[in-house]
């Protein structure tokens, strides 16, 4: 009885014990004909009984406890929650209030500055306990003008590093909705890669069970044995290893879900990406080389860098800032009303270091586009080299590899079950078509990423170009400074590089 307490207490402190239930009753069962002739007193048979069943009761309560939902989602359905609650994306659309404020700063003008003076304080005044108004005050007001149309060139700069911010948002929520893809389809590799292991443990498990009869039987050698348990707890390994990858990927596409993990599990549901043909492929990129976020920002923060040129050059000429005074004179209380103009003088610094950092600046955002545009093209390439050789990867291995591994392994069924195939050669061929099968999920994944990647590209810069904000009229904009080189000119090779 002390037994049983303490067991009803570890099982509700603890929970009931995580175990096959076949074998806890085949055991149990197998003590409890036992038990008769270890004690013959019945009231002591009567509490082993209870005993068991009370484990028994614990053990399918265990066993019957729900397991936690698998919360699944398509790819599709990931790219759309990740544009609303991604940080990344988020994030990106946060900057362009900034840069919507620094619109509004840089149309700012100058504001006026309001002075009041004063002098001539006599204690002579204030004899005999008379309080003369012996002040002298002056009031003025003075209001800055620009001129050489600084106002208009801030504007100008801003609007176009406001455009860059603009392509930034795209070229982030382009990088997001790969990512969140990607992450999804290394989700649905897991969780096919899981099912894989599963089903080669199962398998594993009829094999073993199998030479262990051998082996009592006399059949199977010592070493044999060893060999067939090895291999099943190399697949249990695989097993719990395909298991902690699943929990990984899943915890990855929350994350860029914008969800934490929770209790729930997610999932993948639905059909795989489309496979992209080479010609549908080569008929998107054709188009993408000039509408590409990336190389859109570029191309405007050039065109801001040439608004700083000028802005910079427009520093040369004066402004001017005009006053207005008001005086009150005492004691003869003799008010009277002034103005001026002050202009200032460039007899120290004529502006001629900033044109020139300007003009750095500038080249450094023409070098950057040049190379923007470089990377540009030769993605494009790529991502058709890529696609033309994950679809030959693909189709050789579903239509090749896969299949002949598929056959070889039911006539290694057939062999096996009419003992015509020794347990070793039967192994090998389930390897075989683990492997197989296993590779020919990757392929898959590698196809759908591609296809995915361009899929994205093409659909974000059409939304761009076709959602592209105003721009703002800029007087200066068609100027080009005289440093400018044509945009199609190829940078010279770097000293070295040969």
């Amino acid at each position: 009885m002390k037994a049983l307490g303490l067991f009803l207490f570890l099982t509700t402190v603890f929970g009931a014990p995580q175990v096959d239930l076949k074998e806890t009753l085949r055991h149990d069962a197998k003590l409890m004909l036992l038990q008769p002739r270890l004690s013959p007193n019945p009231f002591c048979r009567l509490t082993y009984r209870l005993a068991i069943y009370i484990l028994f009761l614990g053990v399918i309560a265990a066993q019957a406890t729900p397991v936690a939902p698998v919360v699944s989602i398509g790819y599709l359905e990931a790219e759309n929650v990740a544009l609303k609650h991604n940080a990344q994306i988020q994030n990106a659309r946060a900057a362009l209030d900034g840069a919507q404020a620094d619109l509004i700063t840089a149309g700012a003008r100058p504001n006026a500055v309001m002075s009041v003076n004063t002098s001539g304080v006599d204690k002579t005044q204030y004899q005999y306990g008379t309080s003369l108004n012996a002040l002298d005050t002056i009031v003025r007001i003075d209001q800055p003008f620009e001129r050489g149309n600084k106002r208009d060139l801030r504007i100008a700069k801003a609007t176009d590093l406001g455009q860059a911010t603009v392509w930034d948002m795209h070229d982030t929520i382009r990088q997001e909705r790969f990512r969140v893809v990607s992450a999804w389809l290394d989700l649905r590799v897991s969780e096919q890669a899981c099912q894989i292991a599963e089903a080669n443990l199962a398998q594993a498990n009829q094999v073993l069970d199998r030479a262990r009869l051998r082996f009592k039987t006399g059949d199977l050698s010592g070493a044999d044995l060893g060999r067939i348990e090895s291999d099943h707890g190399r697949l249990l390994a695989e097993s719990q290893a395909a298991q902690r990858d699943r929990a990984r990927a899943a915890a990855n596409l929350s994350n860029l879900l914008g969800s934490e993990m929770q209790r729930e599990r997610i999932g993948t549901r639905g059909d795989w990406p489309k496979v992209m043909s080479h010609q549908d492929a080569e008929k998107m990129i054709a188009t993408l080389a000039d509408t590409r976020p990336d190389v859109q920002a570029a191309r405007a923060r050039l065109s801001a860098a040439k608004q700083s040129v000028e802005l910079a050059r427009a520093q040369q000429t004066r402004d001017f800032t005009v006053g207005l005074q008001y005086e009150r004179n005492n004691p003869t209380v003799v008010n009277s009303v002034g103005a001026g103009i002050a202009i200032p003088l460039f007899t120290g610094n004529n502006f001629e270091g900033d044109i020139r950092r300007s003009m750095a600046e500038m080249t450094q955002a023409e070098i950057a586009m040049l190379q923007t545009e470089r990377t540009a093209r030769s993605e494009s390439l790529l991502y058709l080299q890529e696609l033309d050789q994950a679809n030959a990867r693909l189709t050789s291995l579903q239509d090749h590899t896969l299949q002949s591994a598929k056959r070889t392994d039911k006539a290694a069924d057939v062999a096996y079950s009419l003992g015509a195939m020794s347990t070793f050669e039967y192994l090998d061929a389930k390897r075989a078509l683990r492997q197989a099968e296993f590779d020919a999920l990757l392929a898959r994944s590698d196809a759908a990423k591609v296809a995915s990647a361009i899929r994205i590209l093409a659909a974000v810069s059409e939304s761009a170009v076709t959602n592209k904000p105003a721009r703002y009229d800029s007087p200066v904009q068609s100027m080009t400074p005289v440093n400018m080189p044509d945009k199609d000119r190829q940078l010279p090779d770097l000293p070295g590089a040969h």
